[in-house]
């Protein structure tokens, strides 16, 4: 058996024996919050390019979100962020790489403020075992962004490059703007994953008090961190069997962590997987697979040619 075929079909084993004690209405009503969550959030990111560029869509950078964001779980987040800004490149003509980057960092600013947050509820709550940023990330955070503010100074090249970002921080500079079109869309969006992450704990049975979903949420997203794969699910469930006992105040039954931490992330890689591809066909014009393929590639940044 060819090493792809073992492993789609190690794959579906262990899905479907996670699976085999799940609560399917539970499930379904997980999925189907995540992927209103996923909508909020697009809509969140439309607001922004909308500061920036007015003539864009709301709904169609919505879907331009979603097809980035149902991709991540076999791209990686980079990746997914890669899909949709180039969709958006496709119908902002005015738009560059650095400015629809600006985007990014402008719509992400909520999901790091409200992470800091969650993380330290669930420290106060007595939940052990989260990875804080370390020091030295920090300082190299604020060390990098002095030294491209004093390069920007002397390079034209790259100050043009800051200058771009900036323009795609327009939202940021704009708080009124930013309440009304892009901070409703975000709560929501962060609302609903974790409603949806209280289905997927009682799909389990497993207890679903707001302390449990928010030291849940905290350990996985501290889990997928790690750059190796299948060490996101590994770190994910380890962290989640050690640290929900704490938060639930009882313990818990390690197999329903176990079957958690493997059917979650496969069942919304899947659903992902289908919306993305079904909205890149529409959005792409592609009739074939091959044509689908084509299309994908035009979507990622090109190197400049070299002027003669």
């Amino acid at each position: 058996m060819f090493a792809p075929v073992a492993f789609a079909t190690s794959a579906a084993d262990g899905l479907t024996g996670a699976l085999a004690d799940a609560h399917l209405g539970w499930l379904l009503a997980a999925v189907g919050l995540h992927v209103a969550g996923q909508l909020s959030r697009g809509l969140a990111w439309g607001g922004v390019l909308r500061a920036a560029w007015p003539d864009a869509s709301p709904r169609r950078a919505c879907g331009w979100y979603v097809c980035g964001a149902g991709l991540t779980g076999v791209l990686s987040a980079r990746g997914g962020d890669v899909v949709r800004m180039g969709l958006a490149k496709r119908e902002l003509p005015r738009a560059t790489w650095p400015a629809l980057a600006g985007t990014l960092a402008a719509e992400g600013s909520f999901e790091v403020a409200s992470g800091v947050v969650l993380a330290l509820v669930a420290l106060g709550v007595g939940v052990g075992g989260l990875h804080a940023p370390s020091p030295w990330l920090i300082g190299a955070l604020l060390s990098g962004t002095t030294a491209v503010t004093l390069l920007a100074r002397r390079s034209p090249r790259l100050r043009r490059v800051v200058t771009e970002v900036r323009h795609g921080l327009a939202a940021l500079r704009e708080p009124r703007c930013f309440v009304r079109h892009v901070l409703p869309w975000q709560v929501a969006g962060r609302l609903l994953r974790l409603a949806s992450l209280g289905c997927f704990l009682h799909a389990f049975g497993l207890p679903a008090a707001p302390a449990v979903i928010i030291a849940a949420t905290v350990v996985q997203g501290s889990g997928r961190w790690l750059p190796i794969p299948g060490a996101g699910t590994a770190a994910a469930a380890a962290a989640l069997v050690a640290t929900l006992p704490a938060a639930a105040g009882h313990p818990v039954d390690a197999g329903a962590v176990g079957a958690l931490a493997i059917a979650q992330p496969a069942l919304l890689t899947l659903v992902g997987v289908t919306v993305s591809l079904a909205l890149l066909t529409v959005q792409l014009r592609a009739r074939t697979p091959r044509a689908l393929m084509r299309a994908a590639r035009s979507l990622t940044p090109q190197p400049a040619a070299a002027k003669p």
